[in-house]
């Protein structure tokens, strides 16, 4: 599921759902932990092979030796440990999806055979000359730039332009910050549910920590924090101590109000609370947009909605004392 207020997020959706239906292949590109499985699987599920088998194999986690057994199976006595025959993910994956995680990490001997497949749609099991027709979609991600993969020897060029004919390019976290509240919220929401404890949100402190991060890890790393903080917190609304290396002191003290129907009310507040905070940080609504992942128009017509609860006050939204 994809949690996003981010107008670049929601474009790719939109291109994602849009070739979902095309056989072509997909290249996924973006830093890791950015959601990249996420997208092959919207794209996987708006298909008509969404019916069928949806394959991921992380090959930056398979020995170099084991890839081409994995993705094209193997027969018995093929090879020293081959002590019965293997069917490989290509042949799991017939009919539907399959998903090459970290696609840059398939050695060169094997990428001749991938292209092959993308080409033919048939190959051979290892120990085998008996051709095997497959019906695969195949959707890659790579976390680094596959031209210059090319460049370094690392990858051929003509697979690459194989699997690059729709390419997707993920955006960091730090680049769509506006998802920040929603996200946590979303993960606050899950891991209460799976640890069986009651959390209700994040003081304002807190919330302006997780707003003013850089995100190297971008998702993951703001999934694994919350979940830390849900475990760590004694108290109904994780605060800034639980958060370890994103403390802030710039921040007001107290939590976010909680009314009845808290869910909601939330966040919108957190949401005007970061964007608040990035325009007292930033004092350039265009560079706040593009921080925030939004365009100008959407935060524009947010800033009038929050001056118009405020009684017209632009002053008090940057941060500024009222007039005399």
């Amino acid at each position: 599921m994809l949690i996003t207020q981010s107008s670049k997020i929601r474009v790719l959706k939109k291109l994602s759902t849009r070739v979902a239906n095309s056989s072509a292949s997909v290249l996924l590109s973006g830093e890791s932990g950015t959601g990249k499985e996420l997208f092959a699987q919207l794209i996987h599920h708006a298909s008509q092979r969404s019916a069928n088998a949806f394959v991921r194999v992380n090959c930056a986690a398979l020995p170099e030796s084991l890839i081409e057994s994995e993705l094209f199976g193997h027969e018995k006595g093929s090879f020293t440990d081959a002590v019965q025959a293997r069917v490989g993910r290509f042949e799991l994956a017939n009919g539907g999806t399959l998903l090459l995680d970290e696609v840059t990490e398939i050695p060169l001997a094997t990428q001749a055979k991938l292209l092959r497949v993308l080409e033919e749609s048939e190959f051979e099991r290892v120990g085998s000359n008996e051709p095997i027709q497959t019906d695969v979609r195949v959707i890659a991600t790579s976390n680094r730039d596959l031209l210059q993969e090319v460049e370094k020897g690392n990858f051929r060029l003509d697979l690459y332009h194989r699997l690059n004919v729709v390419a997707i390019e993920i955006p960091a976290l730090r680049e769509r910050l506006i998802d920040v509240p929603l996200l946590a919220m979303h993960f606050v929401n899950r891991f209460q549910h799976e640890n069986d404890i009651r959390i209700q949100g994040f003081t304002a402190t807190a919330m302006q920590a997780l707003s003013q991060h850089d995100w190297p890890g971008n998702v993951r790393e703001l999934r694994n924090l919350v979940h830390r903080a849900c475990i760590l917190t004694t108290q109904s609304l994780i605060d800034v101590d639980c958060l370890d290396s994103l403390k802030s002191s710039s921040a007001p003290s107290q939590p976010v109000s909680m009314p009845d129907q808290w869910l909601h009310t939330k966040l919108a507040d957190i949401e005007k609370q970061i964007i608040i905070a990035a325009l007292q940080k930033y004092g350039s609504k265009r560079v706040v947009a593009e921080k925030l992942g939004v365009s100008t128009r959407t935060l524009t017509n947010k800033l009038r909605i929050y001056r118009e609860q405020s009684d017209g006050d632009g002053d008090e939204l940057l941060g500024r004392p009222k007039a005399a």
